[in-house]
């Protein structure tokens, strides 16, 4: 099979049949992410079927007129850059599948407001500004699945795999006959073997570090014992038995705990309070935050918030 070429896509071939599909130039930092595109094979499946693919709606459509017609979409979890052109996919005929609870944020964007928590320190006007610069709109139906359900599709079987600590309806793709692991946002994002990311992220409050290492342990142990590639929403392709991945979300964690650590020790902090956090916020530690302004600000203020609580509480400095 030759690959077409589609202006500001990256199209790989990973199996004969199956295809991994990057957008060069998003239109915004939140809007895309990468994924699986699974055409038909004989006495498999008879159509073509997306995994986790968001891209621009025109650039959609250019994959449709090649590969296309397109059945069945499977969304891993409910954050914008997974759901914001999700509504394209269901235009041109695919049924839209996406884990409970998070299921409804492609269906309202208040959903997605108050789903995540915004609606406790940010005004709805915020994430509509957001949505928009995004080009965030509401899917018409959207069938809801339990994080772990097992799909069938004709004698094509794709496992979801939970990985919650990202959040709680987030889950990984396996495909057992052609030994495709997909990771989703688990947090591997080096888009080059040289390039650094901020690697994974956990910055709501229903996130969990804790559960974030235990995901990555998890994933390793699927990735060494049944996968030959590794893709990720913001990543290169990775073959078995390359531990990379897993080695980089780990260090990234633990960076992450160095510096919150070795802050509170710089200012003398003492104890877990907002103060403290508000303090921490204020240094910059993860986001370039003095550049921004307006409804960015606020919610990047929200977001490493969510983070440096997480690890003050796990700090051995503040009682």
């Amino acid at each position: 099979m030759t690959i077409s070429k589609i202006d500001n896509l990256e199209i790989r071939k990973l199996t004969e049949d199956i295809l991994f599909v990057h957008q060069k130039k998003p239109p915004f930092y939140f809007s895309c992410s990468d994924g699986i595109i699974i055409l038909p094979k004989k006495r498999r499946n008879h159509s073509s079927i997306v995994l986790d693919l968001n891209i621009e709606p025109h650039l959609i459509d250019k994959l449709d007129d090649i590969y296309g017609p397109f059945t069945n979409y499977i969304c891993s979890h409910g954050h914008m850059d997974h759901i914001a052109h999700v509504h394209q996919w269901e235009t041109l005929g695919a049924k839209i599948h996406a884990p409970f609870p998070e299921h409804a944020h492609l269906l309202d964007l208040r959903n997605f407001y108050q789903g995540f928590g915004f609606f406790e320190e940010i005004d709805f006007s915020v994430i509509n500004k957001f949505a928009k610069k995004n080009g965030y709109k509401e899917c018409q139906e959207v069938t809801p699945f339990k994080p772990g359900l097992i799909f069938k599709f004709e004698d094509l079987t794709i496992e979801t795999i939970p990985l919650l600590g990202h959040s709680r309806a987030h889950v990984g793709f396996l495909i057992p006959e052609e030994r495709l692991f997909h990771i989703s946002c688990l947090g591997f994002d080096k888009v080059r073997p040289e390039k650094d990311g901020f690697g994974p992220w956990y910055g709501f409050k229903e996130c969990s570090i804790e559960q974030y290492l235990i995901d990555i342990t998890q994933a390793e142990l699927i990735f060494l014992e049944r996968a030959n590639f590794l893709t990720s929403s913001h990543s290169y392709i990775v073959k078995s038995p390359d531990k990379t991945p897993f080695i980089y979300m780990r260090e990234k964690i633990a960076k992450n705990q160095e510096l919150v650590d070795n802050a509170i020790k710089a200012h003398n902090l003492t104890n877990i309070s907002m103060d403290t956090i508000n303090y921490l916020l204020n240094l910059d530690i993860f986001f370039p935050k003095r550049k921004m302004e307006g409804y960015l600000l606020e919610i990047y203020n929200f977001w490493e918030s969510g983070i440096i609580r997480k690890h003050i509480e796990r700090s051995e400095f503040l009682n």
